[in-house]
């Protein structure tokens, strides 16, 4: 390893330094805002004074604010977990009641054709007694 690689730092290792992304890093060499080397077989060698002097480096107290913003995030994704659960547990109910009132439906349903059949005359109609030509036309 020579003394330049030694000092010199990757994208993502510049990236953590600054607190930006990668992407960000790489936009920055592309554009010439940043002095960058490609290295073999991909990725960029930066050295540590021009990375700061485009970007300002991550101090204490960013660390502080990102570590904040991560259990603000944390306590929100709990919030976010527990109303899911709850509206899991409503929906569940729901089709519970709508299961209940189907079969109540149904069983209703049958008991008033069975009553309506025992309330009816269910029995065959004799049918008339069959007239000839004559009784037809003559009425």
């Amino acid at each position: 390893m020579t003394d330049e690689t030694r000092t010199s730092i990757t994208a993502g290792e510049a990236a953590k330094l600054v607190g930006k992304s990668v992407p960000t890093i790489t936009r920055a060499i592309k554009s010439g805002k940043l002095v960058a080397k490609p290295r073999k077989p991909k990725g960029w060698i930066i050295e540590p004074s021009e990375l700061f002097r485009v970007f300002d480096a991550v101090t204490g107290e960013t660390n502080a604010k990102s570590k904040m913003l991560e259990d603000e995030t944390d306590i929100k994704d709990s919030v976010l977990q527990a109303k899911l659960e709850v509206m899991e547990q409503r929906f569940s109910d729901a089709q519970a009641t709508i299961e209940d009132l189907r079969t109540r439906l149904d069983t209703e349903s049958a008991e008033r054709r069975q009553l309506t059949a025992q309330l009816t005359d269910q029995r065959k109609q004799p049918e008339p007694p069959k007239r000839g030509l004559w009784a037809r036309l003559v009425g």
